[in-house]
């Protein structure tokens, strides 16, 4: 794909830059639902955030697919290992989490963590507040049941975007300031000494370099034992990675973060500068077809018809997930890694 000539629209003021990325997180959300009315993968509550469907092309499809896969596959290791007779350990926090579900999909099976907590942009929390208002069947997984019956309910404030919910904290705040993550997850009554997953999914991409450095510090000095986990867009500099920048910045939203880490070896050594004492990359096709439990794998390729390999192989390639371990606590060597 060759890129065009034009240059993209001019580097939106900042605000602007922030609704459009907020905005991103409708797009995924939609290609999200569109694999799962298709049968890529199950989530039951995708759609009581997203109620407007759109079938995305074969390409897509398989993309997400073999994003939520990586990460549901991390996220299932991670409370494996941290499991405590039955009952859950170790803490999950996503730093842009968007509307995603992993949540309420732990919770409906009783795998979930000790805690979860979720941050983003206050109007996407706002939104995702209001939905939860809204759904019974979220409020009461949400909802605390005591050994005497009595049940007590989230505490949903939608104006102020938080949710305070059983083993569970939803909150705002400006991922560009590390203290003012902080400060939610003080209020989320995390336990810093407790084995932590971080999961950070198109968030480096949108952040300048300064500022990811700044973020990524903070969870490294913050936490005894943890796992990072970003997903990310890499390599702007080939006229494929030139072509992806320019869909996304012609709508209004800056990249300056795949411009400081483009690469796989920069995510291994951003991690490394962080404090993070191990670290491992693997670009998404590496993930798709050599980490992904290849039964899903062949399920899902009989599901629509892929006959641009080329291109596709050339996407996954622009997409990688890193990771960083600190202190004893380690999912593996790999932390998505599927079990054989």
């Amino acid at each position: 794909m060759e890129p065009p000539f034009r240059r993209p629209n001019p580097v939106p003021l900042r605000h602007d830059a922030d609704r459009c990325i907020q905005g991103t997180n409708d797009d995924a959300s939609i290609s999200k639902m569109s694999c799962v009315s298709l049968g890529y993968f199950q989530d039951d509550f995708i759609h009581l955030f997203v109620r407007r469907r759109t079938r995305r092309p074969p390409m897509i499809n398989r993309g997400y697919f073999a994003r939520v896969q990586a990460i549901r596959q991390a996220v299932d290791n991670f409370l494996e290992r941290t499991s405590r007779g039955g009952e859950g350990g170790g803490q999950i926090v996503s730093l842009g989490a968007g509307w995603d579900t992993n949540f309420f999909r732990l919770r409906s099976s009783s795998r979930e963590p000790a805690r979860y907590v979720e941050v983003d942009h206050r109007e996407v929390t706002c939104s995702k507040a209001r939905s939860m208002m809204k759904s019974p069947a979220l409020r009461d997984l949400l909802a605390d049941v005591g050994e005497d019956g009595a049940r007590e309910e989230a505490v949903i404030d939608a104006g102020a975007g938080t949710v305070r919910g059983r083993g569970y904290y939803l909150a705002p705040a400006d991922l560009r300031d590390p203290e003012s993550v902080r400060k939610v997850l003080d209020a989320s009554s995390v336990d810093y000494r407790e084995p932590t997953l971080i999961l950070l999914e198109c968030v480096v991409a949108y952040l300048d370099g300064k500022a990811t450095k700044d973020l990524l510090s903070m969870i490294a000095e913050s936490f005894g034992d943890c796992c990072v986990l970003i997903y990310d867009m890499i390599g702007p500099d080939d006229p494929f990675g030139q072509q992806l920048i320019f869909n996304v910045e012609s709508r209004g939203c800056p990249l300056p973060g795949i411009r400081s880490y483009p690469t796989k070896e920069s995510h291994v050594k951003l991690l490394s500068d962080c404090g993070f004492a191990r670290s491992g990359v693997h670009d998404m096709r590496e993930v798709y077809e050599k980490h992904v439990v290849a039964e899903e794998r062949k399920r899902t390729e009989r599901i629509e018809f892929l006959d641009e390999l080329e291109e596709w192989h050339l996407i996954m390639a622009h997409y990688c997930l890193s990771y960083g371990h600190n202190g004893v606590f380690e999912i593996g060597e790999c932390p998505f890694e599927a079990k054989r």
